[in-house]
């Protein structure tokens, strides 16, 4: 007898575990199949991750019951995939059917049955129904017309014409049998009939790498230097049989991607598959324009605005070997590559390579470890890296490489910065400083162009009453709602709530209700005023929401239809435009204000990140940054490009404090549309986890509860939250801690209806 350990497709905290069936020894059934097995009183899909011949200790074969049915076409995971998922709900905290979803999305769908014909339309017998029964030769020919040979139950019943009766009597006569069948919500379904296999390790398409792809284009020494100690790195762990991280930190303009290609042209020339990682979206089709005109018909791109059957069509080619080469967002750190040596992250400082959703995933530990399964390099690049990788590059956990210079000879573009209550002072109640009006002008005159920053979209931040302080707020969120020009509206970032803007206060009946703060929209209209006639384009979330708008509207301002470009973060990294000479950033003290440590980091990282785009060509390029803390030093040392300066001040702030990098942070969010139940929820869990902090086992460990406490947005989408964290040096100690104090709150009735995000080492709030 067999038994097969399956993982039931069931994201339920009660039931998040693998359970034994029975299984027979000709079942055919395989590692990574799809299976219908019984659980309690129902049949629910599953996923076959063991087949052994012997039970573990706990287990009694005496109570287990078979495994109910084999779906036909079962997509079979890869096992080191497989391993991937449950390490990740380990350490993720989320149920291992959240996980295997994340990492396998094949596995979205649903379960079918289909009819399949059991007999040959050229037997005497099924040509004799012609004559001897009309009515069930018609429902036969049926099948026989479809192009598969086979429909799914409801489908042919309606073009057979059929009751569900009439069904059962061809099923009992043997013309016919129903089988499940899984259908992917990826459109595979025309993979129904076959597993989907990875292609053999070794298939040989290294002949169309074997020349040099990158002949005729001179490296800097600094860019030399790196291709070398990155390829170096790369020979190290494949004859180690061992994985490797190296962080490249160069500043903007150094040509990280010129190093990004030559290191990948040797290694697909030798038979490795590569991951290259964006943080968003819209450089996706950017970087990959530039690796196809190198690769060609190798690479694939994958990420979030891909239909359905594009998404399809890639992983199609993914899985039979056809691409070489992944670039895309956060999620393409999964893909099945056979021969995957080296993952590359770009911006590896980027929030947006942390998953928002259950699992809570962060795409550099993904990587990691599936450099640890692949003994492969994971290569992380950036020109203001996170504290946690420079960090571990200062410890010498990881390699670092370091590029000073930029690539084409020109130096970082000074910065000036601008004391906005100087401004005031001095009566200019504008949101352009003096210097920044100038400065514009100049670049008008001269025929060159200009960016201007600001991490807010809409026109202004919030409508308030000057009388009574009333705020407009959204009614299913804890926020206020910006104002939008464009349709003269009010929107909810959050859950987007719209509403029209009051003309009288709705608490006191005030005239005096006025719109505050700035967005974007209010800098593009204020810059016609400064500059009539001068045309001026905008980027951000409200301009990009189409198909193909981010591409277009970038290769406007590259053909200089526009002088000056307006945006939010989206244009904050990864763009080269030879004629800016001029980059201002209007509001930098917005994201330092944020109630959370790593505000100064984000601040650093935006403003140098964005003052990058100056001065990228012989033309040179000047920065203004317009502020109301001056002197603070995360402003200071953007200003003057200094990442190790502001690293060293940072992390001796942090340090005293407990912060990561030297502590982990664990918080669990909880949500419910009563309020009374979270709060009883929050209060109950954080008891539970005092109460274990005696246990003889985390004796040793120093373990901080915080909380409980209402989120900084307590209220969103109509679910009111609260949160408990705790922090300890010991990582996989306080998940254990964690996760036990998780399970427990889950055994309570305050539990009931709750929803839980588990998030480790947050990045947001």
């Amino acid at each position: 007898m067999l038994y097969a350990e399956v993982l039931v497709d069931v994201a339920n905290r009660r039931l998040d575990r693998s359970y034994h069936y029975l299984l027979a020894e000709n079942s055919g059934c395989r590692v990574g199949m799809r299976v219908l097995v019984p659980l309690q009183s129902r049949l629910v899909q599953g996923l076959v991750i063991d087949i052994t011949a012997e039970l573990p200790p706990e287990v009694r074969a005496e109570i287990l019951r078979p495994v109910s049915q084999i779906i036909s076409g079962g997509i079979v995971v890869p096992a080191d995939l497989i391993v991937l998922a449950r390490w990740l709900a380990r350490t993720t905290i989320c149920s291992t059917a959240q996980s295997l979803h994340t990492v396998w999305p094949l596995l979205k769908g649903k379960v079918e049955e289909w009819v399949i014909p059991l007999f040959d339309p050229a037997d005497e017998d099924v040509q004799a129904l012609q004559l001897l029964d009309p009515e069930t030769f018609k429902a036969l020919a049926v099948l026989q017309r479809s192009r598969r040979k086979a429909l799914s139950l409801p489908t042919y019943l309606k073009r057979a014409q059929l009751s569900k009766s009439a069904f059962e009597r061809l099923e009992k006569q043997g013309w016919l049998r129903r089988e499940c069948r899984f259908v992917s919500h990826w459109s595979l379904a025309k993979k129904a009939e076959s597993d989907l296999t990875l292609a053999p390790a070794g298939t040989d398409f290294n002949k169309e790498f074997a020349g040099d792809q990158t002949a005729g284009r001179k490296l800097t020494l600094e860019q030399e230097t790196a291709v070398a100690q990155i390829s170096a790195a790369l020979e190290k762990a494949g004859q180690q049989k061992t994985s490797e991280t190296v962080l490249l930190y160069g500043v903007t303009g150094s040509g990280k991607t010129e190093v990004y290609l030559r290191v990948i042209n040797k290694l697909l020339a030798a038979g490795g598959d590569v991951i290259l990682l964006v943080p968003e979206i819209s450089l996706t089709p950017q970087i990959s324009a530039y690796f196809q005109a190198q690769f060609d018909t190798r690479v694939a791109v994958l990420h979030s605005g891909l239909r359905a059957a594009e998404k399809a069509r890639v992983w199609e080619d993914i899985l039979a070997g056809k691409k070489r080469l992944v670039i895309g967002a956060r999620s393409a750190v999964f893909v099945p590559l056979p021969n995957l040596q080296l993952i590359i992250i770009d911006e590896e400082h980027d929030s947006a390579y942390k998953q928002s959703d259950n699992p809570k995933y962060h795409a550099r530990d993904v990587a990691r470890k599936r450099m640890e399964q692949k003994n492969g390099l994971l290569l992380l690049a950036s020109a203001t890296p996170s504290l946690e990788a420079y960090a571990a590059a200062q410890t010498g956990k990881v390699q670092l490489i370091t590029m000073t210079r930029r690539a084409g000879g020109g130096a970082l573009p000074p910065a000036e910065i601008v004391d906005m209550r100087q401004e005031l002072l001095q009566g200019n109640r504008s949101i352009f400083s003096l210097s920044l009006q100038d400065k514009l002008k100049d670049r008008i005159a001269k025929g060159e162009q200009s960016m201007l920053f600001l991490n807010r979209r809409g026109y202004s931040t919030f409508v308030i009453c000057r009388e009574c302080g009333y705020t407009v707020r959204c009614p299913s969120c804890d926020v206020s709602l910006t104002f939008h020009s464009t349709g003269n509206k009010m929107r909810c970032h959050y859950c987007n709530h719209e509403e029209m803007p009051p003309h009288r206060c709705p608490q006191c009946g005030s005239r005096y209700i006025r719109f505050f703060g700035q967005g974007t929209q209010r800098v593009e209209e204020e810059l016609s005023g400064l500059l009539p006639g001068i045309r001026v384009m905008r980027l951000d979330w409200d301009t990009t929401r189409s198909r193909d708008a981010h591409r277009l509207i970038l290769d406007s301002f590259r053909r200089q239809e526009a002088k000056v470009l307006v945006g939010t973060q989206m244009m904050a990294k990864g763009l080269d435009f030879p004629n800016v000479t001029l980059v201002g950033v209007i509001a930098a003290d917005q994201a330092l204000n944020m109630p959370d440590f790593r505000a100064r980091e984000r601040t650093f990282q935006l403003l140098s990140q964005v003052s990058g785009r100056a001065g990228r060509s012989t033309k040179g390029g000047e920065v203004v940054i317009q502020t109301y803390s001056p002197t603070d030093r995360a402003i200071v040392k953007a200003a003057a490009h200094d990442y190790p300066g502001f690293f060293w001040e940072e992390i001796n702030y942090r340090q005293p404090l407990g912060y990561p990098p030297f502590t982990h942070i664990i918080r669990v969010l909880l949500m419910h549309e009563v309020e009374e139940r979270v709060i009883r929820a929050a209060h109950d869990l954080a008891a539970y986890l005092r109460q274990r902090l005696s246990d003889p086992e985390y004796g040793s460990t120093k373990i901080d509860i915080l909380g409980p406490a209402p989120a900084v947005f307590a209220r969103l989408k109509n679910l009111y939250r609260w949160q408990v964290a705790v922090k300890a040096k010991e990582l996989d100690i306080l998940r254990a801690f964690l996760h036990q104090g998780v399970q427990e709150l889950f055994t309570l009735a305050a539990s009931s209806g709750l929803s839980l995000s588990i998030e480790v080492d947050p990045l947001s709030d």
